[in-house]
């Protein structure tokens, strides 16, 4: 009778454990596939950007924004020779 009890006791023990041992397994795979889905969010978002700054930085993009500034395109090289305190060689 005692050995019935002390199984009952354990079967019991372990059935409790497994299933709070499955709860927190299944908890911490949601927290993980939210994650997932948070980095694979944030991943597209980081390539949109990227594609905005690629265009933004383009040649014609620039040449427009500096004719609007008022930038004319010249044939003329322009230097200004002085004298420099840097060693050149």
């Amino acid at each position: 009778m005692k050995l019935i009890k002390l199984l009952f006791i354990i079967i019991t023990g372990l059935v409790i454990t497994n299933v709070t041992l499955t709860n927190r397994t299944v908890d911490e795979s949601v927290v993980v596939s939210k994650l997932n889905q948070d980095i694979a969010t944030l991943q597209n978002e980081n390539t949109i950007l990227k594609a905005q700054v690629a265009e933004a930085g383009s040649l014609d993009k620039l040449t427009l924004k500096l004719a609007e500034a008022g930038f004319v395109e010249t044939t003329q090289i322009v230097s200004v020779n002085t004298t420099s305190s840097v060693a050149s060689r």
